[in-house]
């Protein structure tokens, strides 16, 4: 944790902008109780057409490519893997036709357009504010990326799916998310509901219990979580 926090002020400092946090540290800072380790800091660019996207500011202050959206940035405590998730305003004005690229693009711009500030603390390190992805688009994130996902991150995505809906807290806060956001989204995060835990529940309960911290989630929990998506998405 101390590494990966250490590489926010670093992120931030190359690319002159504020970050705002998804994927798995998101999840571990919304959820009651964290149950799970990440080892890297995936982070969203919403920027207009005309401005340098921060994967090649990164690239132009010395970090090192890694992947097809993604550096490493070199920190105080070691070096940490970055995910840059890049939405324009040219896709915002012209969404894709294909529902899962549409939703890519609603749920990562609706997740920058909505972050909150969260106070996040490491060993060693002074305390940090930062802006952190909220609980609903989290959910519509994940529903999008299981589509583009090797095996194993399929698992992580489906769990962080359930673990986020049927939180004490984010749970509710999270379906009234989705229950108020835009009617094209809702309708896309429903299709792709309705295919994870409804026509390919069994599918998807697999490659939740190969994930090591699945603890003893079966079908019925998946089912729950789809019958709480879909009353959210549907209105």
């Amino acid at each position: 944790m101390t590494r990966l926090v250490s590489a926010i002020p670093v992120i931030t400092e190359q690319t002159g902008r504020p970050i705002v946090l998804v994927g798995g540290l998101a999840v571990m800072c919304r959820l009651s109780t964290p149950y799970r380790a990440t080892t890297d800091l995936d982070t969203v660019d919403r920027r207009a057409v005309d401005e340098r996207s921060q994967l090649e500011l990164l690239v132009s202050t010395g970090a090192t490519r890694s992947g097809p959206s993604g550096v490493l940035v070199q920190t105080p405590h070691g070096a940490v893997q970055v995910d840059v998730l890049e939405v324009t305003d040219a896709e915002i004005a012209d969404l894709p036709d294909d529902p899962t690229d549409r939703l890519h693009v609603q749920s990562h711009a609706w997740a920058a357009s909505t972050a909150s500030g969260l106070e996040l603390r490491a060993e060693g390190l002074a305390p940090l504010t930062v802006r952190v992805s909220e609980p609903g688009p989290l959910i519509a994130m994940k529903l999008q990326s299981i589509m583009n996902r090797g095996s194993a991150k399929e698992g992580t995505d489906l769990l962080d799916i359930v673990r986020i809906t049927l939180d004490r807290n984010c749970g509710p806060v999270s379906r009234d998310q989705l229950e108020a956001a835009d009617p094209q989204l809702r309708a896309d995060a429903l299709l792709h509901t309705m295919r994870w835990f409804d026509q390919s529940v069994d599918r998807s309960l697999k490659k939740i219990e190969a994930v090591p911290e699945s603890g003893d989630i079966d079908v019925e929990d998946l089912q729950l979580v789809g019958e709480l998506l879909v009353a959210a998405l549907e209105g």
